[in-house]
């Protein structure tokens, strides 16, 4: 089936509601297909007052970006047919709910332990992991692949800092385990909770995703994804957008490997022009994105009090081109998570990497 006929052909649109820290920050890289060992994940996204360090032994990779936007498309459609089903708070007195609550705060300190903000949980058999995931096996080894996916995701600590209390508080990125009855029950950190109940959210199309051609142009998607409502258009450098998937830290790199980075940059970012609801103009350095608008984000969702009006269709020009990451810091957390950061933890700094423990 040609890329044309797929696009016709494709099933009805799956979007994602996605907290803009978690698309903004580079939480999920590129990785080695050698098998060599994955690097350690510490990285930090900066907005406004507020910090967020995710910590883990290892860094994530597509497979588990994937896997997280899978869990959060569950999550919102559950939540939506049994609301106090799958709300998930410290008073939840059911056996899986207060396991799954005990691991996601696995870290938190006792006098703090009051004052945890409630989230999400969502149920879920492993086939339909994989189906969501758009995995054309369901047999052991992807079994065994998408188990190791989801740990990797429970592994991460997610550090959050207020600059102006100098508060901190820490919450596992997912928390998961296996029932009795074989089912797959997962919890969310509250801050992608956040994105499935309240505006402001991102939207990323799974359905776009899993058409797209490689790893580097789902990545790419998710970042434009998130830095792009529907009409808006950016401009955006190739340099840009390879510093963001491998940053060198200052580091030169030869010229083959930056060429090769380069031109797998440019060939996603066309392969996204290629999707039904985006635009995309190549030039010799930078590329003209935008995202078209789409009746599946527009009905996405039911109406949310307090969600800004839909603005009328119109030409949007381009803004200048991205070439600095703190071109898509978000300035406040006003997008409906101001709540979660009252009554923080009192603590000194943000813990070293090594001071993470890991969930087996």
């Amino acid at each position: 089936m040609t890329r044309a006929a797929k696009k016709n052909a494709s099933a009805a649109p799956r979007v994602v509601r996605l907290s803009h820290p978690f698309g903004l920050c580079q939480l999920f890289r590129p990785l080695a297909k050698d098998g060599s060992p994955r690097p350690v994940l510490n990285e930090t996204y900066q907005y406004g007052e507020l910090s967020l360090r995710f910590s883990a032994r290892e860094a994530l990779g597509v497979p588990e970006q994937t896997l997280l936007l899978a869990l959060l498309e569950l999550a919102q459609e559950q939540h939506r047919r049994r609301p106090s089903e799958h709300r998930l708070d410290q008073a939840d007195r059911s056996e899986v709910g207060s396991l799954l609550w005990a691991s996601l705060h696995v870290q938190a300190e006792t006098e703090a332990a009051q004052d945890l903000p409630p989230t999400l949980r969502l149920e879920c058999s492993w086939s339909e992991l994989h189906r969501r995931c758009g995995a054309a096996s369901v047999g052991g080894s992807a079994n065994d692949a998408r188990r190791e996916s989801l740990t990797r995701l429970c592994e991460v600590t997610v550090w959050e800092r207020d600059g102006v209390t100098r508060t901190v508080r820490s919450c596992r990125l997912v928390s998961w385990l296996v029932g009795d009855n074989q089912r797959v029950h997962v919890a969310l950190n509250h801050r992608l909770a956040a994105a499935l109940l309240s505006p402001g959210y991102a939207q990323v199309l799974l359905s776009e995703r899993l058409s797209l051609p490689s790893h580097t142009a789902m990545l790419v998607h998710a970042f434009l994804s998130t830095c792009l409502g529907q009409g808006k258009s950016i401009s955006i450098g190739y340099e840009t957008l390879v510093e963001r998937l491998w940053p060198s830290g200052g580091t030169p790199v030869p010229a083959r490997k930056r060429n090769r980075r380069l031109s797998d940059v440019r060939s996603a970012v066309d392969a996204i022009g290629r999707l039904e609801n985006w635009k995309v103009e190549l030039a010799s350095t930078v590329a003209e994105v935008t995202r078209m608008q789409s009746s599946a984000c527009a009905s996405n969702g039911m109406p949310t009090a307090g969600a800004e009006p839909t603005e009328p269709r119109r030409p949007t020009r381009a803004a200048r081109e991205m070439t600095r990451p703190s071109h898509f810091a978000l300035h406040s957390s006003s997008y409906g998570e101001q709540p979660f950061w009252q009554k923080l933890s009192t603590d000194n700094g943000l813990p070293r990497n090594d001071e993470a423990r890991t969930t087996l």
